[in-house]
């Protein structure tokens, strides 16, 4: 069985008459009892079932109810999260439940196990929940007379230089508005997926599968062993891999595949690296540090290259071989691509063509 869903406000003229001649549905799913009331938003949902389209329309409330019962794995957890009534839930799902006609949780005690057709609803859901939160920010703006909300995630890499640079390069002026956030690609997934972020533009630490989210692959970053210009190592060439092991060590926190990467170099050449003496999520911070020169750092090339040509940093020459990961622009899957989203994407394909990424 296919689901196809999206939100809509009401069905009215030629949209009526076309899902009426083409569904075989009974009367309580018929299009023509639709409640067309005008600001109140629905879900359509399309059923493809044997060659036979089954329409069944629900409020996007029963839709977030639903969610926040999945995660929260009771219907009182949900309740809290949602300052409503345990009743109040319980009542939402089971109507959820009378529209799809299947059972979306088997009843443990206190706690909800999701059935099979739960874990099935759960991507459309989210898409759905998403969505519709995208369309009422767009709609207030333009009700207000505001500029566009383009709402960006950007890791601590040289996505942020990146993304300045692309934001730049679509010359908008004031006409859109801008919030980026920053964090770690596998934290703002979920940002993403439940539609708080419309891109994510970072490097990818872990390699997974995210069935709701789509990924375009900017090309791949070097990661290089950096040093203040005042190291002792500064200038020398061909550094053997025991020989830095010792030194002391600043990191980042959750680099992932990267940092496995380089932990198995410093094992092959029987000196493993031991954990660092300063970790940190802040670039500014981790750029201060080297800059007095005691401390050395494995980071992304891109990331460094500014204060390298202002003679701050240095790339030490290690023998090793390269260490890398993929800079990805990420999106959702079944949202919708704006024709700013789209733009923006290209201006950063260019920036990294320039940067020689």
């Amino acid at each position: 069985m296919d689901i196809l869903a999206f939100p809509h406000a009401r069905l009215v003229g030629d949209q009526w008459r076309t899902f009426r001649n083409h569904t075989h549905a009974h009367p309580p799913f018929c299009p023509d009892n639709f409640p067309a009331t005008p600001m109140r938003f629905h879900q359509i949902f399309v059923f493809l079932h044997n060659c036979e389209l089954y329409v069944r329309i629900m409020e996007s409330r029963h839709v977030r109810h639903f969610l926040a019962a999945y995660d929260a794995g009771t219907f009182a957890g949900a309740a809290d999260r949602l300052r409503l009534s345990q009743q109040a839930i319980s009542k939402s799902i089971a109507r959820l439940e009378s529209h799809l006609g299947v059972r979306l949780f088997e009843r443990d005690g206190r706690r909800v196990r999701p059935t099979p057709y739960a874990e099935l609803f759960v991507p459309h859901a989210r898409t759905i929940a998403a969505e519709s939160d995208r369309f009422r920010a767009d709609l207030q703006d333009m009700l207000g007379g505001r500029a566009g909300l383009l709402r960006i995630g950007v890791g601590p890499s040289p996505a942020a230089g990146l993304l300045a640079e692309a934001i730049e390069g679509l010359g908008l002026g004031r006409e859109v508005r801008f919030s980026v956030a920053a964090g770690v690609y596998e934290k703002m997934i979920d940002d993403l997926v439940r539609g708080r972020l419309d891109l994510l533009v970072a490097l990818r630490q872990v390699d997974r599968n995210e069935p709701l989210v789509r990924e375009e692959v900017l090309g791949d970053v070097a990661y290089v062993v950096v040093a203040g210009a005042k190291h002792p190592l500064a200038g020398r060439r061909n550094i053997p891999l025991a020989e830095i092991a010792l030194e002391r060590w600043l990191a980042g926190t959750d680099i992932g595949a990267v940092e496995r990467a380089y932990l198995a170099s410093f094992a092959a050449a029987g000196t493993p690296l031991g954990r660092p003496e300063i970790e940190t999520t802040s670039v500014l911070f981790a750029h201060a540090t080297l800059d007095h020169g005691a401390h050395l750092a494995i980071l992304p090339e891109l990331m460094v290259r500014r204060e390298v040509r202002a003679g701050r940093l240095v790339i030490l020459d290690v023998d090793a071989e390269a260490w890398t990961r993929p800079l990805v622009i990420a999106t959702r899957v079944r949202a919708p691509t704006p024709p700013l989203v789209a733009s923006l994407i290209q201006q950063l394909k260019l920036s990294f063509a320039q940067a020689g990424g």
